[in-house]
């Protein structure tokens, strides 16, 4: 288990403290499960319904993320590399950036014709399991896979072999039983040691087995709500591997910038109004945002920028120099 995978599982638990511990341990500290049953039995079965859809709607959102991990996406890799189309990439830059075992994890800069024609350079990263035959050295081409399932595009080397580690695996499925088990025996133990003869009337919305999932719910939304706000104030595309395989290149024009007011880690958010022509002569104006280092912001200027833009959403660009997977 490597550095990354320790990370992950250690800000897991610190949020697992946050969304489960925390309001669990306020619930029987607080006096809270000493309060009386209340005395309407349709408020008691609404909770009961806003429990069991809360638990549904958890657990159906870790399985999905629990099923991608372990199955969905080894599968998806292999079919990649083993039917995707093959695009030749030439390697112009390999940075070593540290090693996994007998693994070497390398940033590479790859360049090739994209399925549109363009010539693109785009950063990539991958472990070597076999670094002593320098596969990876500047100036050598490797051999990519590329495939399409509707809008999402998957690239990978077509030598990758795909490995699940054991120790991630293993502590995932214990989260997962541990739902269940929350899901299924806390709210029989609760039923047990509150209801005092008054059925579910013990249950209120502070009741850990109520606000549990709906905190860790709400959580979920909030990230991606939030991640999804950072990435588009960033400038990055909805779909960068889109952008890389079928995007055009081409001069456009800025024609003025400013900043929006907007600031993500003390950073600002410029707003760049260009001009440029399509391949088929046709004039665009459009508007692109971006996140711009303090330190770059008297960068900036007028004039003349390499970009990229997709035929059939041609306000949809990014800077030539920013392409990214």
């Amino acid at each position: 288990m490597n550095k990354a995978d320790l990370g992950k599982i250690f800000w897991l638990l610190y949020t697992l403290g946050f969304t489960i511990a925390l309001p669990t341990f306020l619930y029987y500290t607080t006096g809270s499960a000493d309060e009386p049953p209340q005395e309407s039995a349709t408020v008691a079965f609404f909770y009961l319904g806003l429990g069991i859809l809360s638990w549904l709607i958890a657990i159906g959102m870790y399985s999905r993320f629990f099923i991608k991990l372990v199955f969905t996406d080894k599968y998806r890799l292999e079919k990649t590399a083993r039917e995707g189309t093959t695009i030749v990439a030439k390697i112009v830059r390999k940075v070593k950036r540290g090693a996994i075992r007998d693994a070497v994890t390398l940033d590479l800069r790859l360049a090739f014709r994209n399925l549109a024609g363009t010539e693109v350079e785009v950063p990539y990263e991958l472990n070597d399991g076999r670094p002593f035959e320098k596969r990876y050295e500047v100036g050598n081409t490797i051999a990519m896979s590329v495939s399409f399932n509707g809008r999402d595009i998957t690239f990978v080397p077509k030598t990758l072999q795909v490995s699940r580690n054991k120790g991630i695996v293993l502590f995932y499925s214990l989260i997962f039983l541990i739902l269940l088990m929350a899901a299924i025996v806390y709210p029989v133990f609760s039923y047990a040691q509150e209801s005092e003869g008054a059925g579910w009337r013990f249950l209120r919305l502070s009741h850990p087995w109520i606000s549990v999932p709906l905190i860790n719910i709400g959580i979920v939304l909030f990230l991606r709500v939030l991640l999804g706000f950072i990435s588009k104030a960033s400038g990055d595309t909805a779909q960068p591997l889109r952008m890389v395989m079928y995007g055009l290149k081409t001069t456009g024009i800025i024609q003025n910038y400013e900043q929006t007011g907007m600031y993500i880690n003390e950073q600002p958010q410029v707003q760049f109004e260009i001009e440029y022509t399509d391949h088929q002569g046709v004039m665009h104006a459009t508007v692109y945002k971006k996140i711009v280092s303090l330190l770059d912001v008297h960068k900036l200027d007028k004039g003349p920028k390499e970009i990229m833009f997709l035929p059939d959403e041609p306000e949809n660009i990014v800077f030539y120099e920013e392409l990214t997977l």
